[in-house]
């Protein structure tokens, strides 16, 4: 596709909202996804599952002022106690990351009731977290942007209110599966579909670019997935492999951020650093590294380990090409589309990793 074309693929994926497993924005996402894939000729099923979502309602304020605020997953169920709030930083996705059950720890040992954490980043946003179920502390932690460090530190009790419900409730949500019909062992095209807040940088250059692959490689025989429940440390792609044998030549996974741009030095934006390509099980790596060049991504071969969906696709054995990656503005609400990317990106990106698929698939075939 032209990079305007691909542009305004990721401006209808943002505009749905925030894309959070289960919630409006994701079945509308969901149903977009397919009816894509339908308008490019490709049998589509939406393969739908029920999980427990978890959500929490109210507000966090400072000095009676709102402020915006992310309840970390999963943590209690029912309305969060009275009491002192233990107020902190905490350093996530930029500089490195804190430990939640430390910090949980330390609030009860303090005699708090719940905590609430300002966020690193180097424009005071909000910073979404992934959350892994199984993995929670069992206290009340609350995000909150880090522009608000100063206000929390040093706060004195009363100050700073935690007035919030939570609770679990049946949810639903599906992966997008599809084929071209085209005979013969398929190459496995995915993506995630699900994220924070808008996530046009992170999901939706992502999904762009997975339509893209779709049309340049339609001779090819082709199966694509598109997953749920990214944030929930990846369970759309975990139920799916593990419900289904994978019986492809070989794996693509277009990660995140797959065509997000960051300021450099002058002032000028371009195709971010922080973009990683990794490959393995293939004869294939040098011609997969070259057509990825124009793309700029950093390239591990044969990785000891991998990220994002990359973690689970690994453990098939198939010859795996994985990008991924982490833009300026990665899991906040400012992960707009003219923020994060640009049709140039984009179209330097498509035709890259389409490059990079063939090659990949080629070496796979013999």
């Amino acid at each position: 596709m032209e990079g305007e074309r691909l542009y305004g693929l990721v401006e209808e994926y943002a505009a749905f909202g925030d894309h959070r497993t289960g919630s409006e924005a994701d079945h509308a996402t969901t149903q977009w996804v397919a009816e894509e894939l339908n308008d490019r000729g490709l049998t589509v099923e939406v393969a739908s599952f029920g999980f427990d979502r978890w959500q929490a309602h109210g507000e966090v304020s400072i000095d009676d002022e709102a402020v915006e605020r992310l309840a970390l997953h999963g943590e209690w169920e029912g309305p969060v106690p009275e009491g002192p709030v233990l107020a902190a930083g905490y350093s996530v996705g930029f500089g490195g990351e804190q430990s939640f059950d430390a910090v949980a720890g330390a609030a009860r040992a303090s005699g708090c009731t719940s905590a609430v954490l300002a966020t690193e980043h180097p424009h005071g946003s909000l910073v979404g977290v992934n959350r892994a179920p199984g993995d929670e502390t069992g206290f009340p932690i609350v995000l909150v942007p880090g522009r608000e460090a100063d206000r929390l530190d040093g706060a004195e009790t009363g100050r700073i209110r935690v007035d919030l419900t939570a609770g679990t409730s049946p949810g639903t949500t599906a992966n997008v599966v599809a084929a071209n019909g085209v005979e013969g062992r398929p190459l496995l095209l995915t993506t995630p579909m699900t994220g924070w807040f808008g996530c046009a940088g992170e999901r939706g250059t992502g999904v762009a670019v997975l339509l893209d692959l779709v049309e340049r490689l339609a001779d090819r025989p082709l199966m694509v997935l598109a997953t749920s429940g990214h944030e929930l440390l990846y369970d759309g792609v975990r139920r799916w492999v593990a419900d289904r044998r994978v019986d492809a030549t070989a794996i693509v996974h277009v990660g995140a951020d797959v065509a997000t741009e960051a300021y450099g030095d002058g002032g000028v934006r371009s195709l971010a650093s922080s973009r990683v390509a990794f490959c393995g099980g293939t004869p294939a790596t040098e011609s997969v590294e070259e057509a990825l060049a124009p793309g700029a991504w950093s390239f591990v071969p044969e990785p000891d380990s991998w990220l994002g969906e990359g973690e689970v696709w690994c453990q098939t054995g198939s010859p795996l090409l994985s990008v991924t990656g982490a833009g300026p503005w990665f899991h906040t609400p400012q992960d707009t589309p003219s923020n994060s990317t640009s049709p140039d990106s984009l179209a330097v990106c498509a035709a890259a990793l389409g490059e990079a698929a063939e090659a990949l698939d080629m070496a796979a075939r013999g």
